[in-house]
């Protein structure tokens, strides 16, 4: 008997120590959107959209308190190409529980574009909104808001109006506890996808005819990220970013977020249909005011969970004067992340079926340091502007990292300057809290004059990262961007922050 009791105690330990354990913590999130209308000098005036993620309990202490990510872009008036990407702070507190909320909340950010007087691209946009919850995760929200370049000539005081998406981000840290944890109920399926975007057979434009250009650009391509989430009986969100490379139009970009559906055919073989609307233009494109449409059905193969799409469709401004046909084609990974609502805001959770996958997010500072060279305008580059960076990073072991990133400028004299990135970076621990690191990434950008040739770049750096705790991280890098065929080459220096996203994935 004793032989057996022991015999079952080692089976009962080597199940047990089999699981993997988790600590999770949940941290309510919104997506939020909003629209106004800012007031011009001299010119109609602009229809601005925002989109955002942001999150709550960043800091344990003060619960209300929101942090995150928004992007501006605008759709009508004549300044099609104007973005601006920054970071928002802010509270949210009740008036009547549960339903009513003020929120006052502040946001910095870069960008600019379309030769709108944007200064050196710095937004502010302080607001005060009220909002009122129509369902358990939507409310609709309306206030006042202030759109200020304070280097340039554009500041208008709004009223805005938008809504709000109720959702929860889940961080996941690695524990040690013979505490028994909770098992894993659910998933959200996400896919994250490098972009080509390629525009041709116009029907419309695609140049300004009032600027002098090198070509005639019969194709733009671009090169971004595509993002799809949220899949629910085969429908799912989607998200599409890209900035121009090639067609001698460096610094047009798209912005756009629509709805898909998606039909398998088999265990590999898709097919879907989007549609999507958003901001687009710069580049002397002609998009009108910016809005954005595109309509696209494709073919999807996946491979275990890496995907590959081909999709065709129509792009169209209905307020500009450019309409063309498109071929996307991407390439990417589908995650199955834990997601669980109804669990406490800490929670123990065990499972022979997930794994931790490691995901980081950092904004920084850039800071480009150019030589004696001159602009697009024929104006000597400054000797040193800044722009504002963000960058999502996916560890693929302990050393090698994937990452794509962007840069927007806010300070200096080419406001509407903006970057985007895709590339791997490589860590060597030299102590248990800091690291050497190592990048190299392609891209494309364009924007305020700089000489980017057709728009493609790259850049290289080494760097210094310090883990402050579980959660946060010092980052500090220096290198240099190069563009492809432009004059553009200046050397760099990145100061941020990094913070730990890690996600628990099924295996």
């Amino acid at each position: 008997m004793k032989r057996i009791f022991t015999f079952l105690l080692l089976i009962f330990s080597f199940v047990s120590f089999s699981q993997n354990k988790y600590q999770v913590e949940r941290l309510p999130s919104r997506i939020r959107l909003s629209g106004e209308i800012v007031r011009m000098q001299g010119e109609q005036d602009l229809g601005f959209l925002g989109h955002g993620y942001e999150m709550f309990g960043l800091i344990p202490k003060a619960p209300k308190w929101y942090f995150g990510v928004n992007s501006y872009s605008a759709l009508t008036g004549i300044r099609s190409g104007l973005f601006v990407f920054g970071v928002t702070a802010g509270i949210q507190k009740p008036i009547i529980k549960d339903w009513l909320y003020y929120d006052a909340g502040l946001f910095l950010g870069g960008g600019g574009g379309s030769g709108a007087p944007d200064g050196g691209g710095l937004m502010v946009r302080p607001h005060l909104d009220l909002e009122a919850f129509v369902s358990k995760n939507i409310s609709l929200r309306a206030g006042l808001s202030l759109v200020d370049f304070p280097s340039g000539a554009i500041n208008s005081f709004n009223l805005n109006v938008g809504a709000t998406i109720k959702t929860n981000t889940y961080l996941a840290n690695n524990i040690n506890s013979t505490e028994k944890g909770n098992g894993i109920t659910f998933f959200n399926m996400i896919e994250i996808s490098a972009l080509s975007m390629n525009l041709m057979n116009y029907k419309k434009g695609p140049l300004k005819t009032d600027v002098v250009v090198d070509k005639d650009a019969p194709n733009i391509s671009l090169l971004g990220a595509l993002l799809k989430s949220g899949h629910h009986h085969n429908f799912y969100g989607v998200l599409k970013l890209g900035g121009a490379f090639i067609g001698e139009v460096d610094g047009f970009m798209m912005l756009l977020s629509g709805v898909g559906y998606e039909l398998p055919i088999t265990n590999w073989l898709s097919i879907d249909a989007k549609g999507l609307v958003g901001g687009a233009g710069g580049g002397n494109v002609q998009f009108g005011g910016g809005f954005a449409t595109q309509i696209e059905a494709g073919v999807g193969l996946r491979f275990s969970d890496y995907l590959f799409n081909v999709s065709y469709g129509n792009t169209y401004a209905p307020n500009g004067n450019f309409e063309s046909n498109h071929i996307d084609i991407s390439l990417g990974k589908r995650f199955k992340l834990y997601k669980n609502p109804d669990i406490n805001s800490i929670e123990l959770v065990e499972s022979d079926k997930i794994k931790k996958e490691e995901f980081s997010f950092s904004t920084y500072n850039r800071a480009y340091f150019s030589g004696n060279k001159k602009d697009k305008g024929g104006r000597v580059y400054d000797d040193v502007f800044n722009s504002i960076g963000f960058e999502l990073e996916k560890k693929l072991n302990n050393h090698i990292s994937i990452i794509g990133a962007t840069v927007w400028a806010y300070q200096g004299n080419y406001g509407a300057y903006a970057e985007g990135w895709l590339g791997l970076q490589y860590y060597h621990p030299i102590s248990t809290s800091w690291s050497l690191t190592a990048k190299g990434l392609f891209g494309a950008g364009g924007g305020g004059s700089i000489n980017l040739g057709s728009g493609m770049i790259y850049q290289y750096n080494i760097g210094l990262e310090k883990q402050i705790n579980k959660r946060w991280s010092f980052v500090l890098n220096t290198g240099q961007v190069r563009a492809v065929t432009g004059n553009f080459t200046p050397f760099l220096l990145d100061v941020g922050i990094k913070l730990n996203i890690s996600q628990l994935v099924k295996n």
